[in-house]
């Protein structure tokens, strides 16, 4: 089958080059008409001469100036584009036989031509387009200073608390995509993924809550695309390094463009160093129980390292086929050093004082392999077929060792962990145009993903003892997780009603082995995901939108893990095999006003979800013990309203958003435990630009996470303003970030409310930061082509 498809592959490509070579070849060389210097990088173009806007091929001219074009014969126009130059056009008479080489084409400086083109126009910082977001971080100065943590904070519809934690559109669970594609990158934790990830290697981010059927639909909040720069024409690059009282980073990227041929490579790190945060908890039994009051106080210090490099080259086979190919290599480790006294008060007896002291050491390497290959049709531009596949493997080994002292009796426990997980991703896109009002969308896609992992637990009583397997906390398990999907989607206009309509069809079967607890995983279900939404453009500025659409949440492999975790007696966690996905309805209806860069949105949202996949606690008042679990117990309604405005003057870009949101979620078994109540973000930034050279930005406001069964968050604030300064005609930035200065500290506070206890849970980390850095751009600063390639790499996500 394999030998079939490769010689079919072969065959293909072959047709494609016997077709290229009936072509006619024509040559030339474009110079300056005043100076008679050769250009290099000029855009070449053939149109059809009776259809002047149809282009049939289009090339580049080389570093000598010269270029090559193979055309069909007929009648065309051959245009030359070079910015600061006007543009030059020639009637071209293409026969066989006729002479290749066509001489020198002499174009003249335009009245206004710049010296250096480094900037085609400013895009807004915020925009909207359809039932997607875009922030253009290239846009935001500060952004070259800092993480993606920190830019998604000035994001509508993201919310970020005061550890890193990041909610789209309220919902924890969405997926992270890097350049359109999913990565080992976010596998391990993408809050941490993001704290690392440097805002100076990204072009934009795409906020998008309700995607159309062609993705998946797995990520209950929706999608979050982070797109990074792409080559210019001919090379371009830049080195960065940031540093702050409680982290660094240092990042560099290299862009090639030659001709055909495409290169970047970006690679980045990033740690902390010794970062403290004070925690306590308290638990409280509302009735009589094994105690009436226990507190634990600690102190947590962390140590984390992580790098990345990302790899990406294409080539343009011709005007409609490119071949992309691109890498990713991740890693890193973690050390946690977390150190607890217990206080436990009973009613009959004296207070007991316990003390626990926890190590924990991982290390999670990772890397990724990909290609895309993407062909347009001769004719139609809108056309395009496409064939993706990619491949992610990533690991994680961990050492944790833990020391239980109390009255009775100490009680030491050492955890080794060894996990690794293969994915590998096949998918075909289709899109085929009838009209220009009539679009039809098409494909299918197979995921296949492959776990195991090993934990052996050891303990003893007596420092000592030899360690002893504790085969009753131990566990090996193999699991399997295969996803077949295919979908439509139709988009149409009638009179000015714009519609969008699919349905995705998924497919999903489940293996898994938990061999020590002898509990095993078989499940396959079907899922349709149905997609709809409309808009109309009420006036020349004004669009409304309407939408529609299913997400679902699989269970992740630690959900559904039956594996015990034991290491405070009294506070127990596992998970369920049982996990059944979770499916959540959305209902949007957005209201935008643009006029130029500057706009208002005004967006309506509602969701229900009747199986949510919930972790929740539990309570034994004859022992004490807490035991938290997982289950398809959670139904959540949720009613929320967003306001974006943004204005961009002159010299000033500026805006506010707000959202607020009311959800109500209950625990469907424990009835007993339910939240509800409103929450929401309020915040606004501005990027001043006074002079050339010096730019004054800062961002701020105040956010609160919804209600949730377990650890509800209170609201915490966020601010920051930045400097920034350039020297040596701009290929120095340097900036200084100064973060939440009025507070050294910030303390971030959940609570658990249930008929049988509460519990009040305190996290305490560093808050004021001042940053410092300097970024260095070197090369050729040349317009960035990529809206010229014949196909477009660079936006991947689009509704």
């Amino acid at each position: 089958m394999n030998r079939l498809i490769f010689l079919s592959s072969m065959l293909f490509f072959s047709v494609l080059i016997s077709h290229a070579q009936e072509k006619i070849k024509l040559q030339g060389l474009v110079k300056d008409s005043v100076t008679q210097e050769i250009i290099a990088y000029a855009t070449v173009s053939l149109f059809k001469k009776d259809d002047p806007k149809l282009l049939v091929v289009n090339t580049f001219s080389d570093n000598k100036g010269q270029f090559v074009l193979n055309s069909d014969t007929g009648n065309y126009v051959l245009a030359i584009d070079v910015m600061g130059y006007n543009r030059l056009t020639r009637n071209i008479k293409v026969y066989r036989g006729m002479l290749a080489e066509l001489g020198a084409f002499l174009i003249k400086p335009s009245a206004n031509q710049l010296q250096q083109v480094t900037i085609t126009g400013q895009k807004p910082l915020i925009e909207q387009d359809k039932d997607k977001l875009v922030y253009n971080v290239e846009q935001d100065p500060a952004a070259k200073g800092e993480s993606l943590t920190e830019v998604f904070r000035k994001i509508p519809m993201l919310s970020v608390d005061g550890e890193g934690n990041v909610r789209l559109n309220g919902q924890g669970n969405f997926k992270v995509l890097l350049n359109g594609r999913e990565t080992a990158m976010f596998a391990q934790s993408v809050k941490d993924a993001l704290n690392g990830f440097p805002g100076a290697v990204v072009s934009k981010i795409e906020v998008i809550t309700s995607p159309s059927a062609k993705y998946d639909a797995e990520g209950i909040g929706g999608l979050i695309n982070i797109i990074t720069k792409k080559a210019i024409f001919g090379y371009n690059g830049y080195l960065g390094l940031h540093y702050s009282s409680i982290n660094y980073s240092a990042n560099t990227n290299l862009s090639f463009r030659k001709g055909k041929f495409a290169v970047t490579a970006t690679y980045f790190l990033s740690g902390n160093h010794n970062n403290k945060a004070q925690v306590t908890s308290e638990t409280l039994p509302l009735q009589a129980a094994a105690y009436k009051r226990r507190f634990l106080e600690g102190e947590r210090i962390t140590n984390r390292f992580s790098n990345s490099g990302i790899f990406e080259m294409s080539y343009n086979i011709d005007t409609l086929q490119t071949i992309v190919l691109y890498a990713n290599v991740d890693g890193g480790n973690n050390k946690n050093r977390f150190t607890q006294n217990i206080t436990t008060s009973f009613v009959d007896k004296l207070e007991q004082m316990d003390f626990f002291t926890q190590n924990v050491k991982n290390n999670f390497p990772s890397y990724g392999l990909g290609s895309d290959f993407i062909r347009k049709f001769k004719g139609n531009p809108d056309k395009e077929l496409s064939f993706r596949f990619n491949g992610q493997f990533n690991r994680n080994d961990g050492l944790n060792t833990s020391k239980l002292d109390m009255a009775s009796a100490d009680l030491f426990r050492q955890n080794d962990s060894y996990s690794k997980n293969r994915e590998y991703t096949l998918q075909t896109d289709f899109i085929q145009p009838f009209t220009k009002s009539l679009k039809l969308e098409t494909g299918a896609k197979f995921i296949f993903r492959d776990a195991d992992a090993d934990y052996l637990s050891l303990s003893r009583t007596d420092e000592s003892l030899p360690f002893e397997p504790d085969y009753s906390n131990s566990d090996s398990f193999a699991y399997k997780q295969q996803v077949y999907s295919g979908y439509s989607s139709l988009s149409f206009a009638l009179h000015k009603v714009n519609f969008r309509t699919g349905l995705r069809l998924e497919y999903t079967k489940v293996e898994g082995d938990f061999f020590s607890s002898k509990t095993t995983v078989k499940k396959d279900y079907t899922i349709l995901i149905p997609d709809f939404s409309m808009n109309t453009k009420i006036s020349k500025n004004y669009t409304i939108i309407f939408g529609y659409n299913k997400r679902l949440q699989r269970p992740y492999i630690n959900a559904l893990n039956p594996f015990i975790n034991n290491n405070d007696p009294l506070n127990i966690s596992f998970g369920n095999p049982d996990l059944d996905a979770q499916t959540i309805h959305n209902l949007s209806f957005q209201n935008r006003l643009a006029s130029g860069n500057n706009f208002i949105a005004l967006a309506l949202n509602a969701s229900y979800s009747g199986n949510m996949i919930v972790q929740y606690t539990t309570f034994n008042e004859n022992n004490g013990v807490s035991t938290t679990q997982y289950g398809n117990t959670g139904r959540n309604r949720e009613l929320s309203a967003m306001f974006t405005s943004a204005i961009s003057l002159k010299k000033l870009n500026c805006g506010v958003y707000t959202t607020v949101r009311y959800n109500k979620i209950e625990n469907t078994v424990v009835l007993t435990q339910h939240e509800e109540g409103f929450s929401g973000q309020v915040g606004g930034f501005f990027f001043y630009k006074p002079v050339k050279s010096f730019s004054l930005s800062g961002s701020g406001g105040i956010s609160r996470l919804p209600y949730s069964l377990m650890n509800t968050l209170k609201a915490n604030p966020y601010y920051q303003v930045n400097l920034g300064y350039k020297f040596f005609n701009d290929k120095l930035s340097t900036t200084v970030n100064f973060n939440n200065f009025f507070s050294k500290s910030l303390t971030n506070r959940s609570y658990t409310e249930d008929v049988n206890f509460t519990t009040n849970s305190t996290t305490t980390i560093p808050f004021r930061v001042v940053f410092v850095g300097a970024t260095y751009n070197f090369g050729k600063l040349k317009e960035n082509l990529s809206k010229k390639k014949g196909v477009n790499n660079d936006d991947l996500i689009n509704n």
